[in-house]
């Protein structure tokens, strides 16, 4: 699969629709969906490097 322009933006509108409904399912905040999702990328791939700067 390339990463092409189309795919990223459809990407991320999915990943906003997605938060959004999770949102309105268990009425969490903002802070508590990144750390959901960054726990995601990590049992996808427990040796992700991602920079605790970046949140």
């Amino acid at each position: 699969m390339e990463w092409t322009e189309e795919f990223i933006t459809h990407a991320q509108h999915e990943l906003t629709a997605m938060v959004n409904d999770w949102k309105y399912d268990y009425g969490a905040d903002d802070r508590a969906f990144v750390a959901m999702l960054l726990w995601m990328v990590l049992k996808l791939n427990p040796e992700a490097d991602i920079d605790p700067e970046c949140f």
